[in-house]
């Protein structure tokens, strides 16, 4: 067990947990991915992120490092990879999930454009004739030509 390693011997640590980082905010933004965006899976997704964090550490420090143990910088170089991943490497993949459900949404869109809508309008068409012609009968149910309440007799 070393007390204090050499320098460069932390920044070779600091810097393969960058890596770790990295992947590990990979690994949690393809979680974010498949799961969707209800609150119940964003907190599911969060919680095995933290854990799969936590145990990417320790077993890193233990396994990994030249020193045995965890040590503060390698969990500076995790936090250092996770915001790299997520400020340089997220806005692209952000874009690139846009596209790719664009191009999977995209016979659904032309199906619900060329088939659903005008089956759609047409039904709300008919329905609406269907209620004036309801409220033609009722009116003119209600409201005959003549009045039978009144009875003229010729007097003569």
């Amino acid at each position: 067990m070393v007390a204090q390693p050499p320098i460069a011997l932390q920044w070779m640590d600091a810097f393969s947990a960058l890596g770790l980082g990295l992947l590990l905010a990979a690994f949690y933004d393809a979680l974010r991915f498949v799961a969707g965006r209800s609150k119940p899976l964003v907190f599911l997704c969060d919680l095995a992120g933290f854990a799969a964090a936590a145990v990417a550490a320790v077993s890193f420090g233990v396994s990994y490092s030249y020193t045995g143990f965890l040590r503060w910088y390698m969990l500076a170089g995790m936090a250092a990879g996770c915001a790299a991943y997520f400020f340089a490497v997220g806005p692209f993949t952000a874009a690139l999930r846009r596209a790719l459900l664009r191009v999977v949404t995209a016979p659904f869109r032309l199906a619900a454009a060329l088939v659903l809508r005008p089956v759609a309008q047409s039904i709300l068409r008919r329905h609406k004739a269907s209620v004036k012609k309801r409220k033609e009968k009722k009116k003119s149910a209600k409201h005959p030509l003549q009045e039978g309440g009144k009875v003229l007799y010729n007097s003569n």
